[in-house]
């Protein structure tokens, strides 16, 4: 055989073989390590060459890499974008609505906000756009009623477009259980689905109600009311984060601690960070100290200054 001939083959049999194993290491980075990869509703995000699709937990590629951006699947339908304008696909890739909105929520209570232009408006999960864009501004639909902005105050629409509270409030919030915080002149108060003020608004600030539960400010202090607006927790804590399993963090004089439903301080206090709870378990920072805390105030674990670095840079 011709010794040229016989080097020209053994590389390009080496380059060969150096392709198959960076495509072998690349393929088992990016799809065997589906772990590493953020996935929704079975699906995560991907971009080649400055574009964007999605595979599925298998790694073959449902969506191709064809949009300049795209968000989670959320609900079966994920916002896509082509250019500077928003649309959205289905799982299958195909679209329902086309790229055509400067700005393109995920869908929320059926109905997805859509943004025209300056004006606000919405569609439905068949792509129909049932609210043209009109609106100065408006949130997305939450317990079938939309924020939205006419002459710089705000008021309420029901999905048919239909006016259901007056656009006269200064400030107000999406619907959660039932009620939606309003503010007018300055004070907050709540709302029902029907417009009537049902807690007057008196406070310095509210919050959405969590849990059947809402914090307010009262002076220069936060506490607890129920629906009723009865306090339930009194006002002395600097902040009070919302509810969440029959706890909530409070901080005061920047330390923070958990409180139960009933105001009972579960952790006094006495935190300079604390994460929300996962699992049972929260991240507190105490001094140099980093580590993990049970909902009781039990430590799961004192950390050295090595492995707070290592809790830290998990988060």
């Amino acid at each position: 055989m011709n010794t040229h001939l016989l080097f020209i083959s053994l590389a390009n049999y080496k380059k060969t073989i150096l392709l198959f194993i960076f495509l072998f290491f690349t393929y088992a980075f990016v799809f065997g390590q589906n772990e590493s990869l953020h996935f929704q509703e079975g699906f995560a995000k991907v971009t080649t060459q400055g574009k964007f699709g999605f595979i599925n937990q298998t790694g073959k590629i449902e969506v191709p890499c064809v949009y300049d951006y795209v968000n989670d699947f959320k609900n079966g339908f994920a916002v896509v974008r082509e250019g500077k304008k928003y649309g959205i696909i289905r799982k299958d890739g195909s679209t329902l609505v086309a790229c055509k909105y400067d700005m393109c929520e995920s869908f929320s209570d059926g109905m997805a906000l859509v943004k025209e232009g300056s004006k606000f408006g919405f569609i439905n999960e068949v792509g129909e756009e049932m609210i043209s864009p009109k609106y100065q501004f408006a949130m997305g639909f939450n317990e079938g009623l939309a924020v939205v902005i006419v002459n710089g105050k705000n008021g309420y629409i029901n999905k048919k477009g239909e006016q259901i509270i007056t656009p006269e409030y200064d400030f107000s919030l999406p619907f959660s259980g039932g009620l939606a915080v309003v503010m007018k002149d300055g004070k907050y108060g709540y709302v029902d689905k029907l417009g009537k003020e049902v807690i007057a608004l008196k406070y310095a600030m509210a919050s959405a109600f969590e849990e059947d539960l809402a914090a307010v400010k009262i002076g220069e202090k936060y506490g607890v009311i129920n629906k009723a607006g009865k306090l339930v927790v009194a006002a002395k804590y600097d902040d009070i984060q919302g509810f969440n399993d029959g706890l909530a963090i409070v901080s005061r004089e920047e330390k923070y601690g958990i409180i139960n439903q009933n105001g009972k301080e579960l952790i006094i206090p006495q935190f300079d960070m604390l994460d929300s709870f996962t699992s049972g378990v929260a991240m507190f920072k105490q001094g140099s100290r980093l580590g993990y805390i049970y909902k009781t105030g039990k430590e799961l674990s004192t950390s050295s200054e090595k492995q707070s670095k290592l809790i830290l840079a998990s988060k």
